[in-house]
């Protein structure tokens, strides 16, 4: 009889601590699943992650990672930091080749104006007089004084959001036999002379002279024997490219220079020799 009282004493003594121990902290009894005590975890805010950049977008959700990503002034939803095409659409890729169409060079080929069988086209000398009717460029010193030519190319129908590159393709048709260097070197130049007025003034004119040879150069080209009779192609300089962009819808004037005296070049005497501007630019 002692011994039973014995056992129901300590059963009495386990029951009564396991219950006193439900619910505590860190006990693993009542609501507790099982997780790490309550004093070990540590609150972060939802919100809270890197931003290196400080635009608002967590670095591994940055559309453009070190730029503003809510700047976007072209409303293309590129943010212009990352912008391939600033103030075109990125977005418009017609051809798919991964640049934007408002960023993909186009190329124009613009030949000399022609009004009705009259080539723009000609020389001024200073000793004799211009005439319309003479689509001769000859270009140097000869009989009749100092010459210098000029080519006019209409640009009617062309827009662009920048000019790239210009460059001027001519035929070397012939050069003083005279002299036969076997190098000249040709400078083109600005006119700021009106085209109209350039083409169709009938006398001497040391003003337009002078002008197909003065003002802002657009470039050098040196000229060997062995191009006698093919297209050269000279490439003009930056300037020529923002003066192009800015006459686009009008007629653009070049003036020619020979700059290897003495003797002479030409470049076209008749409707089969070629001069042309190649443009390159974004639409």
């Amino acid at each position: 009889m002692r011994g039973a009282t014995i056992i129901a004493v300590a059963l009495a003594i386990v029951v009564g601590a396991g219950c006193a121990s439900a619910g505590a902290p860190g006990s693993g009894g009542g609501d507790d699943t099982g997780g790490p005590p309550v004093d070990a975890r540590v609150d972060v805010p939802i919100d809270a992650c890197p931003d290196t950049d400080n635009d608002g977008a967590c670095n591994g959700a940055d559309l453009c990672p070190g730029s503003d990503d809510r700047l976007d002034s072209d409303s293309d939803t590129v943010a212009d930091g990352c912008d391939l095409c600033p103030g075109k659409d990125d977005r418009i890729d017609v051809n798919m080749n991964d640049v934007p169409d408002g960023c993909e060079t186009m190329t124009r080929m613009v030949d000399l104006k022609v009004v009705g069988t009259n080539y723009w086209r000609g020389w001024y000398a200073t000793d004799t007089a211009h005439a319309s009717s003479n689509d001769n460029t000859l270009t140097g010193i000869s009989s009749g004084g100092t010459y210098n030519s000029y080519f006019v190319f209409p640009l009617a129908g062309i827009t662009a959001f920048s000019v790239t590159s210009v460059s001027l393709v001519l035929t070397y048709e012939a050069e003083d036999t005279g002299t036969a260097d076997p190098m000249e070197t040709v400078s083109i130049w600005d006119v700021t002379t009106a085209a109209t007025t350039v083409e169709n003034t009938a006398a001497i004119s040391s003003t337009i002279h002078t002008d197909l040879m003065s003002g802002t150069s657009y470039g050098t080209q040196i000229l060997a024997l062995a191009q006698l009779g093919t297209d050269v192609t000279i490439p003009l300089n930056a300037q020529a490219a923002l003066d192009i962009k800015a006459k686009l819808g009008t007629d653009f004037v070049l003036g020619l220079h020979l700059d290897t005296p003495p003797g002479w070049v030409r470049f076209g005497n008749s409707g089969a020799a070629t001069a042309r501007l190649v443009i390159t630019y974004l639409p």
